[in-house]
């Protein structure tokens, strides 16, 4: 498609309540393919430091923040942290074929790939590896059996045919990896991610509250402030979720890894578990991994593909996630749109009043939490046009979002950093103001603000929240409902 068929799409459709983060690769790192995933409904551009060099991120991270800027809106940049992973290294061209009952030897010594041995890096898998234990490459497309373990070396035998190539995870189910965390691999990408002022850092294979929060220390004394996403992809992470999740600002389900710990069959139960577990919180989570698999290479998804999408949104999710669709696809634009109309399909079929009450229960005794809470069913009672919601920190709009309001989010802050941050919050749109300066400046910012959407008419009532004194984060204590005048606008 073209832009201006995107744009036309966009401003015919809207974006979709649930945000999409895009993983930017080979096939997205240009400035054309960067614009038409932002038209397209590109929340949040992820880089996986797993693939690629800093330099081609560090690019990529200032591209998406100029064309944001270009465009008016906000988008999110996340830097995902390989942490505690194994990863294939280089292999004759082609990779290494396996049929069932092949031989090849997994090395922790650096080697070119050939002679049916295959490096792996960092070193350390010899470490793992267990006698007659299995080892899955590649999020489980290929499947071996340790033989025997000599020195740094692993013998296995596949257990089916399939395909090794560079690059691809390694993993020794059931057994939590010997590697230290943060490694000093794990530091540079850290200060990488302080360095290109990452609004969101997503750590892999997190098992314990102390990994996240020796991760939020690094970046701490880099001066940097993101928040921090924990990817749960082991098991040992699923029995301590509860401590992980406490000490993280959101979590990301990783079902692909998370596959080759567990029984696959278990895969959406733990889902909707642990979508369940954070929205009780009020934490943001994404679901990834495999969502639209096929638009690797097909311009058209599978219908259980379709069903997935919807699956995770009925379930509660705040995002959604493409990994090799948007980076090495063939169509990566099209992958987006997709997603965005499946999300917009399941949303209109919410039962909304349904989900204020089930959330309801969840209420915090506090004064924040209730005004959320009460924003929402007022909004809901009056018929509102939208919610307008003033705030320091990003808290005042997460707490509406928790509700889950079929009305839209306006997100009003006077900080560009908090506005990028709200990108991951479910109907949220951000939008950066000047500093209001008495009550009555904060009603008419309000009113010029969505005036300036084009999303309300005159006569038609908003709700706003907001927290005294001005200027103070962490106080959301007022409600007001206002009715739109024809006045004139002001953002």
């Amino acid at each position: 498609m073209t832009e201006p068929d995107i744009r036309q799409a966009r401003l015919t459709r809207g974006l979709p309540r649930t945000k999409i983060v895009c993983t930017l690769g080979p096939a997205t790192e240009s400035e054309e393919q960067i614009s038409a995933l932002i038209w397209s409904g590109m929340s949040i551009a992820r880089l996986n430091l797993s693939h690629g060099t800093l330099d081609t991120h560090r690019m990529i991270a200032e591209r998406v923040r100029r064309i944001a800027g270009d465009f008016g809106v906000a988008v999110g940049i996340m830097v995902d942290i390989p942490g505690r992973k194994y990863r294939t290294g280089a292999t004759p061209p082609g990779g290494i074929a396996l049929d069932r009952g092949g031989r090849v030897v997994l090395t922790s010594e650096d080697t070119d790939g050939s002679d049916g041995r295959v490096s792996v890096s960092p070193p350390g898998i010899h470490h793992d590896a267990i006698p007659a234990g299995a080892i899955l490459v590649d999020d489980g497309r290929v499947r071996l059996r340790v033989r025997s373990v000599d020195g740094p070396d692993v013998h296995c035998e596949a257990v089916s045919e399939g395909r090794i190539t560079p690059g691809r995870g390694v993993t020794s189910p059931g057994q939590t990896s010997s590697l230290p965390f943060p490694s000093d691999e794990d530091l540079e990408a850290l200060g990488f991610a302080a360095e290109c002022r990452a609004d969101f850092v997503a750590l892999s294979t997190v098992v314990t509250r102390e990994d996240v929060e020796a991760a939020r220390g690094a970046l701490s004394a880099r001066g940097a402030r993101p928040h921090l996403v924990s990817k749960i992809e082991q098991v040992e992470a699923l029995n301590r979720f509860d401590e992980i999740l406490d000490a993280s600002d959101a979590v990301m389900v990783a079902r692909g890894d998370l596959g080759t710990e567990d029984r696959l069959s278990r895969i959406p139960l733990i889902q909707k578990d642990l979508i369940a577990r954070c929205y009780a919180t009020g934490k943001p989570v994404i679901t990834a991994t495999q969502m639209l698999e096929s638009m690797i290479n097909s311009p058209t998804p599978t219908r259980a593909e379709a069903t997935d999408v919807a699956t995770a949104v009925f379930d509660g999710t705040d995002a959604v996630m493409l990994s090799g669709e948007t980076s090495i696809g063939d169509y990566p634009v099209e992958a987006v749109l997709f997603m965005a109309e499946v999300a917009r399909e399941a949303e209109d079929a919410l039962p909304y009043a349904d989900i204020l009450e089930e959330r309801g229960a969840y209420r915090e005794q506090k004064t924040d939490d209730a005004i959320g809470y009460n924003a929402v069913q007022t909004a809901r009672q009056l018929n509102a046009s939208a919610i307008v919601a003033f705030t320091e920190s990003g808290g005042t709009a997460g707490r509406v979002s928790r509700y889950r309001p079929r009305e839209p989010v306006l997100a009003l802050t006077p900080h560009e950093r908090i506005r990028r941050l709200l990108t991951l919050r479910w109907g949220v749109t951000p939008m950066t103001i000047r500093q209001p300066q008495t009550v009555d400046d904060i009603f008419t910012v309000a009113l010029g603000s969505v005036r300036s959407t084009r999303e309300v008419s005159v006569g038609s009532k908003i709700v706003l929240v907001a927290g005294l004194p001005i200027g103070v984060p962490g106080g959301t204590n007022m409600l007001r409902v206002l009715e739109v005048d024809a006045g004139e606008e002001e953002a």
